[in-house]
């Protein structure tokens, strides 16, 4: 970035992010520090801005195209579908312990955790054809 105080545009937010992205994959930055720095880079102005929240981490590299994580996910999102699904088996583990306890099975009250996981499952679904199409691989 040439000149800090230009004005960023919405490619250099999106380019920031993905920097930010790939920080995290690498175990640079940890989830709290990604998402408050993507929330500023969507705020960022100028491309200064931009350039600060990157300056700490090393050099930009790419992701190798010879070693694609198994299923396709960034680190970060598995570690979110991993978490879902804790809390998610916890609260199924309580419903069960409750419907067992009482003549009358309780209401699977778990079922709200289900609109979360569909959001999630949109998320990934974007994660992948993001990074099906950076690889320039077809569907």
């Amino acid at each position: 970035m040439h000149n800090r105080d230009v004005r960023a545009s919405d490619r250099d937010r999106d380019a920031a992010a993905e920097r930010l992205q790939l920080a995290v994959e690498e175990g640079c930055l940890n989830l709290g520090e990604f998402d408050e720095r993507v929330g500023l880079a969507y705020r960022s102005v100028t491309q200064g801005e931009l350039a600060d929240l990157v300056a700490d981490l090393p050099e930009n590299r790419r992701r190798s195209p010879q070693s694609p994580s198994p299923a396709g996910l960034p680190r970060w999102l598995k570690l979110v579908w991993t978490g879902w699904a804790v809390v998610f088996a916890v609260n199924v583990a309580v419903w069960v312990a409750v419907s067992v306890a009482q003549a009358c099975p309780a209401d699977f009250w778990p079922k709200g955790m289900l609109p979360p996981a569909l959001i999630l499952a949109v998320v990934t679904a974007g994660a992948i054809r993001r990074r099906r199409d950076a690889s320039g691989e077809g569907p």
